[in-house]
């Protein structure tokens, strides 16, 4: 109200034209429709109390056309709170080296529209790395790299593929229904479904090997890609402004940044270019503008932002306790360290799943009988309930983590790990298990250069073995630039092409 009064005092606003436009000389070709955007605890003054203030004004005041609420966001296992300094607040993320937009693709992306959205330092992690970096990162970098490296930065020119511009339309028409009605989150979530179907095309076509076997072909998809990347580029700008305007600059564009009363500037791109494939003829020289969020980092401002309570807590005197043994922190292991304390340390091995059941006492658990080689049969749970029917597992060749020491859930032991890696599909959380269909149970899988025949620790904790990154990129799993091998061959994915295996 403040602003709409500061703007009124201006003798250029007319603010009849706007609110009252039976009496105002200036007058919009169409007629006004006003959105809202409000907290779901001021849903009753602007549904019931500001409408019924207008009409009883007996005036034809512009009245409310459609409402986009939300609900709250709530933080860690609480709410926000600035008197108690719990929570991430405007001047701490500022100060917190994350670059802004990266806030906006959290906030956007879990907008609480429906529901209360818990904010967990955890949860704003995994986004990030997964979606922001590992899906429209990925594709972004992957594609604009290739072309400065392997084309000298111009870009190739080629024909339209009909079947992947068939998808990419389909999900910019949805998008763009869904803005029409302020669906803010699922609009952006078509976004990085659209950029989810291009990195599978980049991941397909094998680009890397098409420019030295077949460079039409190589040609043909680095072409449709950047056109792609353009278009994505003009969508997210309104939800990431300067990481858009970035990516827009690599091309030689700038991308209209719309505002009442604020001229696009010449050969600026607007909405109406989505879907044209022309005007793009060169990419400057790219850099990483996203960097992951590694757990130490997290941890730190997780404990940053807990709040005063929590040193209140720690100032109270505690009598009669016991002193517990000060918990030393191990540093993270460099590239090689990982290296070798996989070879000396971690067993995988390939298993065949020959029964499968869901444990009637966890939801999310699978129990899974397997053959790992061994002659005795192997249990181990999963918790892939939610991801994958029992059909699809049951006579897979999968991997295991063969030496993790047994643990006990929901009443049944597991003797291991079946590892897994997740992707996001159709704006669908999915999980792809590690497969080596050519290798018989029992098969070591270990990493390329090492000995297959080194003995290793007979059990390891869950601790040690995650001190190891084990990872996709690029499809090829591997282990600080190490491929995992299994009889020789690489193991890859199909579709949880880039993340962290688990």
């Amino acid at each position: 109200l403040a602003d709409e009064m500061k703007a009124a005092g201006k003798p250029s606003f007319d603010w009849k034209k706007w609110w009252l436009p039976s009496e105002s000389a200036e007058k919009f070709d169409e007629k006004i429709d006003l959105f809202q955007f409000i907290g779901k605890d001021n849903i009753p003054f602007h549904t019931v109390v500001f409408p019924c203030s207008e009409i009883g004004t007996g005036k034809d005041y512009t009245k409310l056309y459609h409402m986009s609420s939300t609900e709250f966001l709530n933080y860690e296992s609480g709410k926000f709170s600035k008197s108690k300094g719990v929570g991430v607040f405007g001047s701490d993320a500022k100060e917190s080296g994350i670059p802004s937009d990266a806030w906006r693709f959290y906030i956007y992306y879990n907008r609480p529209e429906n529901q209360d959205y818990q904010f967990t330092w955890k949860d704003f992690q995994e986004k990030y790395n997964k979606e922001l970096i590992g899906n429209l990162g990925n594709l972004v970098n992957r594609t604009l790299l290739f072309i400065n490296k392997n084309y000298g930065g111009v870009i190739p020119q080629s024909q339209k593929d009909d079947a992947l511009w068939a998808q990419v339309l389909e999900h910019e028409k949805k998008a763009t229904e869904l803005l029409e009605w302020a669906e803010l989150k699922d609009a952006f979530h078509e976004i990085f479904a659209i950029s989810d179907i291009c990195n599978k095309a980049f991941q397909a076509a094998e680009p890397w090997k098409a420019v030295k076997q077949d460079k039409a072909a190589a040609d043909k998809i680095l072409y449709n890609l950047v056109y792609v990347i353009k278009d994505l580029m003009i969508m997210i700008q309104p939800y990431l402004p300067k990481y858009s305007q970035v990516v827009a600059g690599y091309l030689g564009k700038t991308i209209y940044d719309a505002h009442y009363g604020v001229e696009a500037k010449p050969g600026s791109l607007t909405w109406a270019d989505l879907g044209k494939m022309e005007g793009l003829d060169k990419i400057s020289e790219t850099s990483v503008y996203f960097t992951p969020l590694d757990n130490k980092t997290v941890d730190a401002f997780r404990e940053k932002f807990a709040g005063k309570q929590e040193a209140k807590k720690e100032e109270k005197p505690k009598k009669q306790e016991k002193k517990a043994e000060p918990k030393v922190e191990q540093p993270a292991l460099t590239p090689q360290q990982q290296i070798d304390f996989f070879n000396a340390n971690i067993e995988l091995r390939v298993a065949k799943i020959t029964d499968i059941k869901p444990n009637p006492d966890g939801d999310k658990l699978y129990i899974e009988t397997m053959d790992d080689g061994s002659g005795t049969p192997r249990t181990i749970q999963s918790g892939l309930r939610k991801y994958l029917t029992e059909d699809q597992l049951l006579g897979k060749h999968v991997i295991i983590a063969a030496n993790l020491a047994p643990r006990k859930m929901r009443g049944v032991e597991s003797y291991g790990m079946l590892l897994a890696g997740d992707y996001t599909e159709d704006a669908k959380e999915c999980v792809e298990v590690l497969e080596a269909p050519w290798a018989e149970p029992g098969t070591k899988v270990v990493l390329e250069g090492s000995d297959e025949n080194a003995v290793k620790k007979a059990e390891i904790s869950g601790d040690e073995f995650f001190s190891v990154m084990i990872e996709a990129k690029d499809g090829l799993v591997q282990v600080a630039g190490k491929k995992l091998l299994a009889k020789g061959q690489e193991i890859k994915t199909v579709k949880a092409l880039n993340g962290e295996i688990g």
